[in-house]
């Protein structure tokens, strides 16, 4: 991708946009480059930017009473930050380039200003974040009733010892 006219490639929840549809919310965002080692996303704070990933690798960490716990991996075709964007509060975890790492970034309000200006790519848009946003759910519950059915394990066998 030429960062000489940046454009959102057809990939992830803007691949059921049509080109024009892609070029026109590339201009409602930025486009940035992150070195390795560049802290995109700091946890406990609040951005309210949503951030697309078009090349590298990022991992969202999350450090809780001293750990430093890997949530996961953001790879080219991936978004970020849609939690904050929608509930603006303190960011859960950090997001860091371990790659150098080509982004695109948009906030809120213009966000809010493609979707009211192109109805019908802006609906399009919000199904693939809300499907993002499910698939998410979908495996810390899975996570969740995994580590609840090791805790369960764990207290039957302290039980018998």
């Amino acid at each position: 991708m030429s960062f000489s006219t940046p454009k959102l490639p057809a990939v992830g929840i803007v691949a059921n946009l049509s080109e024009e549809d892609r070029d026109t919310l590339s201009s409602y965002g930025t486009f940035h480059l992150a070195q390795v080692g560049t802290v995109v996303i700091e946890q406990d704070q609040s951005l309210g930017k949503l951030f697309f990933t078009l090349s590298g690798l990022m991992h969202a960490r999350r450090v809780d009473g001293g750990n430093d716990i890997l949530l996961g991996k953001i790879e080219a075709g991936e978004w970020v930050g849609e939690i904050d964007l929608f509930d603006p509060s303190n960011a859960v975890c950090s997001v860091i380039a371990v790659e150098q790492t080509q982004y695109w970034v948009i906030n809120r309000q213009d966000l809010e200003e493609f979707l009211n200006n192109y109805n019908s790519a802006g609906i399009v848009l919000m199904i693939g974040l809300a499907n993002t946003l499910s698939k998410r759910i979908r495996g810390m519950t899975e996570k969740l009733a995994e580590q609840a059915d090791i805790n369960k394990f764990r207290d039957m066998t302290l039980e018998f010892e």
